[in-house]
């Protein structure tokens, strides 16, 4: 039977996929591995919810008794700010969970008189009361920290299987909860308020000595202290007075150089001693102190309120800039920006200076062009002239005199500095000391202040009580909370779940069947010519279907009765696959194999070779499975003249050949079948009937035997051009392929690819259906049990026929049966051959193409 829902594609280039290394395997997903596998699923599931009902049945009835606590802190929340602890309010969930099984509060439960009154339990021991307490007792927090820091509310269960212990129980732990935190809040505060007081007596003691002691260095020590009680140095402070001091005479130094230079220029540029000491007079930063100057320049002069001659003050703006430059150029150097910046201005007023000058220089002519319209006699020019001279030089000296006095003092004074700075260097040792005391007086202050606030809050949480804790709801009586037949049947269900998949991915592994088109290619290293689907259908009766003839072949002709299928547009993809290696390799000759019996070789056959006459191609068939031939019965023909009668030379190819009812389809039937086929596919004459075949047909297909049954497929690939093998997908079928391809090979055929027969997507999926058939491991030496018997079967019904080839011209007579031919390929067991029976008339066959 052909087989296949939807023809898959037709994939004939082997290039792809003859590389292993270079094929891409999809595999199967768990889902359909499980879902092939589905009733190991179903079996082990009930199995396990079988087990699960059974263990729920067996376990005893349990109850729990359930309460809820409310944890009340009145200890204020407080962040230390020495550690970034925060202080106070209620324990974390996870801690308080870990306190209801510690031992103090189970030891406490374990002794409570009313939960040791009752009758189950006076005969255990305190371990035993330990040991159900805490493997029934159950903790769970309501609440969080995040709604509240100093609230929590949690749930207190008990669960066992009686119901007055769990009632008990949780009345026990939640007393002994209360008893604990009361206890541990008074043990904390005693031992931390005892720490406290010790901890402030050490301090004050010693904070009393330090104090005394820093009292005694005072009194012993050179410095001074203000009223601050900052620690002063004398001479540091007197280093201070003299250094602001001599800057006050650096810059009268500078003041005196600038009316120097202004005064001796002035001299220098003008004849005119009345003209110079009149310019000196107005320019002078210290003309108001040096009276001669002062009576030549006179009251009232033209000069004074002179406008033109007040710019030349602006020389006097450029003193300041150059000390700044000679500072800033010390101190980063010549290069610093600040620096040139400052060049820049100092450049630019004395450009302006410049232009003033030009203009005084007009100015004093002018003065000078009205002196001399002033009529002085010669005596009192000369005697005035004499008196401005004087006075310039008296000025100029004595402004020398002054810079003498100032360097002397200058020098006097920064000796005083450097001996200021030795003596407060000296001090510097004693100035650490001081701030030492200092630093551990203030350092004990803060000690204090934290003890006495750490008295007052323990102070604090005396009085309100720390952590309370208060029942929410009264345990009331227990419930029965087990067993839940519900979880027994999904966990043991879950169970068989788990392990019937874990068995079907076993099998699965073990099934050695290939999966999937890939996996076909990939491990035989060949294309898929086709995947032809299951073909149920019948012989559809319609317009077409004329001759009745026809309509009396085979139904599994899918291509002549159904030819709108799936099947045989499967069935077109073969044809199609020969065309093109017609094409590529003139190939003429088509061998049709398969591993094992009932793969659908020769219902392939009988359809790929109706499929090609249709296409208006000349066909031939040749049954050459000699051992079980089914071509003569797909096309109703009657068998006993064929292939064998042309090995022993009794007809000519020509007269053995059958016209079919297709147009352009020949068959050449196997005949009678022969004692020795092995034998007969060996004589010469084979060789002559496929050279007159090549001639006469575009086509020739040949059906053999299956190769893992007989020799016979490996001794005819000689003959042709191409072979196909042709498989269904079973157990086991993926080392019966490998076998069959390594055969096929090792006897020098070049094979075309694999046709997968008889796939229902429908039943198996996204994967190729499994078979329950035997495999190759079962079938044992030589032909399978099935298809040896099938084989006698047929040799029984008629005399046994042994091909000798057209050298032997006589026969014997004597009959052999066929059950005395069970191993044709003993020759000691074959006995003189018969005489050839006769045949019935060959039908003649018009079409020119076929000569006799």
């Amino acid at each position: 039977m052909l087989d296949q829902t939807t023809t898959q594609p037709l994939n004939y280039d082997a290039s792809v996929s003859l590389d292993p290394s270079q094929s891409h395997h999809q595999g199967e997903t768990i889902l359909t591995v499980l879902w092939r596998f589905k009733w190991l699923l179903a079996a082990f599931v009930a199995v396990g919810t079988s087990v699960g009902y059974w263990m729920y049945k067996q376990k005893p009835t349990s109850y729990r008794a359930t309460t809820q606590l409310m944890f009340k802190s009145d200890t204020p929340i407080s962040l230390d700010s020495n550690t970034g602890i925060v202080r106070g309010g209620i324990p974390s969930g996870n801690l308080m969970q870990s306190l209801v099984t510690s031992d103090a509060i189970v030891n406490r439960v374990a002794s409570n008189p009313e939960l040791k009154s009752i009758p189950s339990l006076q005969s255990n021991t305190q371990q035993q009361i330990v040991s159900m307490v805490r493997g029934g007792i159950r903790f769970q927090t309501l609440t969080d920290q995040s709604d509240s820091r100093d609230r929590m509310i949690a749930a207190l269960n008990f669960d066992g299987r009686d119901p007055q212990v769990c009632v008990a129980a949780v009345k026990a732990v939640s007393q002994a909860i209360s008893e604990h935190f009361e206890r541990e809040r008074q043990s904390t505060i005693n031992e931390v308020g005892e720490l406290v007081r010790n901890a402030m007596d050490k301090l004050i003691r010693e904070q009393k000595d330090l104090e005394s002691e820093y009292l005694t260095f005072r009194n012993n020590a050179d410095l001074e202290w203000n009223v601050e009680g900052q620690a002063i140095n004398p001479y540091r402070e007197r280093q201070f007075q003299l250094q602001t001091y001599r800057t006050e005479l650096e810059q009268q130094k500078r003041e005196l150089n600038s009316d120097l230079r202004l005064a001796v220029n002035t001299r220098k540029l003008h004849s005119d001693p009345v003209l110079v000491a009149q310019i000196i007079g107005h320019l002078g930063s210290v003309v108001d102190e040096f009276e001669p100057l002062k009576q030549i320049v006179g009251p009232g002069n033209a000069t004074t309120d002179d406008l033109t001659l007040k710019k030349l003050e602006v020389e006097r703006t450029l003193i300041p800039l150059q000390i700044k430059r000679d500072q800033l150029e010390l101190a980063y150097g010549s290069s610093h920006p600040e620096v040139k910046s400052i060049a820049m201005q100092i450049e630019s007023s004395q450009n302006k200076l410049n232009e003033i000058n030009q203009q005084m220089t007009r100015r004093i002519a002018e003065l000078r062009a009205q002196s001399q319209n002033v009529d002085y006699d010669k005596e009192a020019r000369e005697a005035r002239d004499e008196r401005a001279r004087t006075a310039v030089d008296a000025y100029i000296r004595g402004i020398e005199a002054q810079l003498t006095v100032l360097a002397q003092d200058m020098a006097d004074i920064d000796l005083q500095i450097e001996q200021q700075k030795d003596e407060a260097d000296k001090l510097k040792i004693v100035e650490e000391r001081d701030a030492s005391f200092n630093r551990r007086i203030e350092t004990m202050r803060g000690l204090e202040t934290q003890l006495e606030q750490q008295l007052a809050a323990l102070n604090l949480a005396d009085v309100k009580g720390g952590i309370l804790v208060e029942p929410l709801l009264d345990t009331g009586q227990a419930y029965v909370t087990g067993p839940d037949l519900k979880k027994d049947l999904i966990l043991y269900g879950m169970l068989g779940l788990g392990l019937s998949g874990l068995l079907a991915m076993v099998f699965e592994s073990t099934a050695k069947m290939f999966r999937s088109a890939d996996e076909v290619q990939r491990e035989l290293r060949l294309p898929v010519l086709t995947h032809i689907p299951l073909d149920e259908g019948r012989i559809q009766q319609g317009k077409g279907m004329v001759d009745s003839a026809i309509s009396k072949l085979d139904p599994k002709l899918s291509v002549v009765h159904r030819p709108y299928s799936p099947s045989a547009e499967a069935v077109r993809g073969v044809r199609t696959a020969m065309l093109f290696d017609r094409r590529q390799f003139d190939s003429k000759v088509f061998q049709i194999t398969s591993p094992l019996p009932g793969d659908g070789k020769s219902t392939l056959a009988a359809n790929v070779g109706c499929s090609v006459a249709q296409s208006g191609k000349r066909t031939l068939l040749i049954d050459l499975d000699l051992r079980s031939p089914r071509l003569s019965l797909r096309f109703n023909l009657e068998s006993q003249t064929g292939l064998t009668n042309v090995l022993n030379g009794e007809l000519a190819p020509a007269e053995a050949v059958h016209q079919s009812p297709i147009e352009n389809l020949d068959i050449l039937p196997c005949g009678p079948l022969p004692a020795n086929p092995a034998e007969a596919l060996t004589l010469a004459e084979l060789a002559e009937v496929f050279q007159w075949a090549r001639e006469h047909y575009d086509f020739v297909i040949v059906d053999t035997p299956p190769l893992l049954m007989v020799s016979d497929p490996a001794v005819v690939t000689t003959y042709v051009d191409a072979a196909m093998l042709v498989m269904r997908i079973r157990r086991r079928c993926k080392p019966n392929a490998k076998e069959a391809i390594s055969m096929l090979r090792a006897a020098g055929a070049r094979v075309m690819g694999v046709v997968v027969n008889e796939i229902d997507e429908v039943s198996g999926g996204a994967s190729y259906k499994t078979s329950a058939s035997g495999s190759y491991q079962s079938i044992g030496y030589g032909y399978g049990d099935k298809y040896r018997r099938r084989y006698q079967q047929e040799a029984n019904t008629q005399d046994t026929y042994v091909v000798k080839g057209k050298q032997a011209s006589e026969r014997p007579t004597a009959a052999v049966k066929a059950d005395e031919a069970v191993a044709p390929h003993d020759q000691a067991m074959i006995p003189p051959q018969p005489t050839p029976p006769s045949h019935a008339p060959v039908a003649k066959r018009q079409r020119a193409g076929v000569r006799s």
